[in-house]
């Protein structure tokens, strides 16, 4: 099969200005207006799965790239004007578009077809069913009244969800510090932080490079704590206001449609199922943690000799690192300098997948950060990367995988369009005076969101709704998280790891405290995601009026910390938008990934036989199969969580 791949002209948007991004708009609208109409042109009686289905499945192809391109540009380009034109018309894009999609003479093309009820199997069978679906919880069954008031809400919920999460990635603030309040930090740190003009004094921003470590390390209670509020008002008061009208609209749309609630609409479609199975995931879990919990709070107050407050856990945590396990943080980043981290990074994955990573040039990206790789099977070009690691200003604050352009079979050929995935994060810069170095934490991270990518760029499967992370919103983070196991071995660490100045790999001794610390409050991580989860689906079950308060009273019961009076945290909470009812799914997807884990940890993690079983089996397949069936497959047995109770460090009776 010929497969399509990306050259440098597939590259002239990196370019686009705000009229450039108006036209490709416009061009996706008219693109998808005419496809629509040749669909209803066809007689009654004579549609088909070809002329009807697929076609409806194809009708989004070239414009789902063109809308990523535009949605890239609004989190990465470094010119204002364009972000703001990106956003606009990423609004409008789905305004239009719903109106589009709510055609009554489409939906009669596609019934029309569907009474027929034709014997279809395997990926054609689950398109087919994903689209009646799909059809149905647009509110095409209901009478056009409600069907017509369900289309105005989805239209208000979109445009607002966008500008919720807009909000959230440009939001700006910081703390000004003396030099005797940076007490704690590091060289390399401080020499990486801006100054203030006027005062001289440094300037701590809330992104993670800058925040993350001044929490951790910063020996000035006040400091901290200034540091934390503002961090706790991320997204602005705007936000909370939008998220009031979010929730009371994804409310009144599950209700039209006959669900009790909007987590019961949304987890039809996920692994899970049903809230109450979710809910009770979560409960279970929170049960069987807390008396690991209880210690974890005990060494933190041992530690601080007091109560802990919601600005002390990575500080005290990061003490008693250095105290009881010996591990120093700042030793640990001077070993993983990020050129070291790519290095092992791209050598442990072509391992483990019999691929090729290849630097190529030529393509004109959208800043001097950003790199392109192509990925290489047996000499050929079956994908391409692009990585954009650094902070600056106007990017996309934390960590992400992206695909740019979807894997599918091209219509009537023998032919496949090669994926593009881009990863997004915020590792700390090279200086003049030291290189880019990263926490053990942002190793994982990138492995993380690397394995969303390999989830994008080595897929096969036929159609772009079934290829890469297009699966159960419960699962798609099993296969990234599976792999985050990889840097907490010792042979990888080996791989990943060179100082920044002898090029040595971890030392023993550091390597030792390393592994040590895997465990160490992991019973406070894990309740703290079990708190999100339960805030997430207790906010779509019962509707709180006031989330903040919510989200405070959650965390007092359950870790024991008080938050400080005007802390609006569901304002800053981006996964509210995407992951809605959804957030339990993290440590849900893990019960996957830590029982698939399994099978490496017997067979060997750079075993290219396992890994290549796994590539085609989970990676390649994408949603293309029930993704329980295919993790059963893979493993040859049913699933279970014994494998993800013993990595909790729970016991299981």
């Amino acid at each position: 099969m010929r497969t399509i791949t990306a050259t440098p002209k597939d590259f002239v948007w990196t370019g686009w200005t705000p009229k450039d991004i108006r036209r490709a708009a416009d061009s996706c609208i008219a693109r998808k207006k005419a496809r629509y109409k040749e669909i209803k042109k066809i007689p009654k009686g004579e549609h088909t799965f070809q002329n009807t289905v697929l076609a409806l499945e194809r009708s989004d192809y070239d414009i789902s790239d063109d809308t990523a391109k535009i949605d890239v540009l609004m989190n990465v380009s470094t010119d204002e004007k364009v972000r703001d034109a990106a956003k606009s018309e990423i609004d409008r894009l789905s305004r239009i578009m719903l109106d589009i999609e709510y055609d009554e003479k489409i939906y009669a093309a596609f019934t029309d077809y569907a009474v027929r009820k034709e014997r279809l199997a395997g990926p054609d069978k689950k398109l087919f069913d994903d689209m009646m679906r799909g059809y149905r919880r647009m509110g095409f069954a209901l009478p056009r009244q409600k069907r017509e008031k369900l289309k105005k809400l989805s239209k208000e919920l979109s445009q607002l969800s966008n500008t919720f999460s807009h909000n959230v990635n440009q939001y700006r603030d910081h703390i000004l510090v003396s030099r005797e309040e940076l007490d704690g930090l590091s060289e390399r740190y401080i020499s990486g932080l801006a100054k203030n003009e006027k005062t001289g004094r440094y300037k701590v921003s809330l992104d993670y490079p800058e925040s993350g470590p001044f929490m951790a390390k910063a020996h000035n209670e006040d400091a901290r704590c200034a540091l934390a509020e503002k961090n706790l008002r991320k997204g602005g008061v705007q936000n909370m206001k939008l998220l009031a009208r979010i929730v009371a609209i994804r409310r009144e749309s599950a209700n039209i449609l006959g669900y009790k609630t909007h987590a019961d609409y949304k987890t039809e479609t996920r692994t899970v199922k049903t809230t109450a199975r979710a809910m009770k995931f979560v409960r279970r879990l929170l049960q069987k943690t807390r008396q690991g919990l209880v210690k974890d709070m005990a060494d933190l107050r041992a530690e601080k000799g007091a109560q802990i407050e919601f600005f002390d856990v990575a500080y005290y945590s990061d003490q008693i690192k250095q105290k009881k396990l010996k591990l120093d943080s700042e030793k640990v980043r001077e070993h993983f300098p990020a050129w070291k981290v790519l290095e092992g990074t791209f050598a442990i994955y072509e391992k483990l997948f019999s691929v090729k990573f290849e630097k190529t040039k030529g393509f004109p990206l959208w800043h001097k950060d950003a790199e392109i790789f192509a990925v290489k099977e047996r000499g050929k070009t079956i994908a391409h990367i692009i990585l954009d690691l650094y902070p600056r200003e106007g990017k996309y604050t934390h960590a992400c995988a992206i695909q740019l352009r979807g894997g599918r079979k091209v219509p009537g050929e023998d032919a496949y369009v090669a994926p593009i995935g881009v990863i997004l994060a915020n590792f700390a810069k090279q200086t003049a005076s030291h290189p880019s170095l990263l926490s053990h934490g942002e190793v994982e991270t990138f492995f993380h969101e690397f394995g969303h990518i390999m989830h994008v760029v080595l897929t096969k499967a036929e159609y772009a709704s079934q290829a890469g992370y297009h699966a159960a919103w419960d699962f798609v983070e099993a296969p990234s998280q599976m792999l985050e196991h990889w840097v907490w071995s010792k042979e990888m660490i080996k791989k990943l790891s060179a100082h920044y100045k002898t090029k040595e790999p971890l030392p023993h001794n550091i390597m030792r405290a390393l592994l040590a610390a895997k465990y160490h409050m992991m019973f406070y991580d894990t309740v703290r995601q079990l708190v999100l989860g339960f805030f997430d689906l207790t906010l779509h079950t019962k509707y709180s009026a006031h989330p903040e308060l919510l989200y405070a009273t959650l965390v007092k019961k359950y870790i024991g910390i008080s938050l400080p009076k005007g802390q609006i945290f569901p304002a800053g909470f981006g996964h509210l938008m995407g992951y809605d009812a959804g957030y339990y799914g993290y440590l849900w997807s893990k019960v996957f990934a830590t029982d698939m884990f399994t099978r490496f940890e017997k067979e060997g993690l750079l075993n290219s036989k396992t890994g290549m079983a796994y590539r085609q089996t989970i990676l390649e397949r994408g949603s293309s199969e029930d993704e329980v069936k295919l993790v059963e497959r893979f493993l040859g047995r049913t699933i279970n969580d014994r494998a993800f109770l013993r990595n909790l460090g729970i016991m299981q009776k």
